[in-house]
């Protein structure tokens, strides 16, 4: 279970490490969600590092979404985040887990 905010959400739509665990507060006709997971895709195929991905996905939402976006990328930990409404997506990409949201 992932705390947001005021909220908790928790879906597993997998099984296995992450499996295809997803905990999103996005809109859902909007590109946001499918930008972030594509960009996420991408970066962990240019690098291993997750300082670089963290940044590489942070960059690319604070260019087209507007600044104040905060990204954490590693193996396995749980977050606890205040954040902007709909600006909000956690998601595992193999072994690694993605919190992604915007705040400020």
């Amino acid at each position: 279970m992932l705390e947001t905010g005021a909220e908790k959400m928790s879906i597993d739509t997998g099984a296995g490490y992450g499996g295809n665990k997803i905990v999103c507060d996005m809109d859902e006709h909007g590109e946001m969600k499918s930008d972030a997971m594509s960009r996420a895709a991408m970066a962990i195929e240019q690098s291993t590092e997750e300082k670089a991905i963290s940044r590489d996905i942070k960059g690319y939402m604070d260019l087209k979404y507007g600044p104040t976006w905060h990204c954490i990328v590693g193996s396995d930990f749980r977050a606890y985040v205040t954040h902007e409404s709909k600006h909000f997506i956690f998601f595992y990409i193999g072994k690694t887990a993605i919190c992604l949201y915007k705040a400020g």
